[in-house]
C-alpha cells in the first residue's frame, strides 16, 4: 500500500520533527492515530482534529493508502 502523507499545522507543526512527512499505511484512522501516538508520544497530551483528504473525520475512517492526512490544532471562532 502507498504511504500516507501527514501534514501538521499550528502548534502541532512546531512540535513535530517535520511539518510534512510520509508515514506507513494503516487501514483506518484509529490505527493511524495509535501508530502516531506510539511514534510521537507527546501527541497523546494534545488536542487536535484529523482530516483525511481535506475532510474532517469524527469517527473511525477506512484508509486505502496515498491519502493526505492533516493534524489540525483546535480552532477558535471569530
Amino acid at each position: 500500500m502507498e504511504p500516507l502523507t501527514i501534514k501538521s499545522f499550528g502548534m502541532l507543526a512546531e512540535k513535530m520533527p517535520q511539518s510534512e512527512f510520509e508515514f506507513p499505511y494503516h487501514k483506518d484512522s484509529n490505527e493511524l492515530l495509535k501508530a502516531l501516538n506510539t511514534k510521537y508520544p507527546f501527541l497523546a497530551d494534545l488536542k487536535f482534529s484529523l482530516a483525511v483528504d481535506k475532510q474532517l473525520v469524527q469517527e473511525n475512517t477506512p484508509l486505502k493508502g496515498n491519502e493526505e492526512i492533516a493534524l489540525l490544532p483546535p480552532f477558535s471562532g471569530g
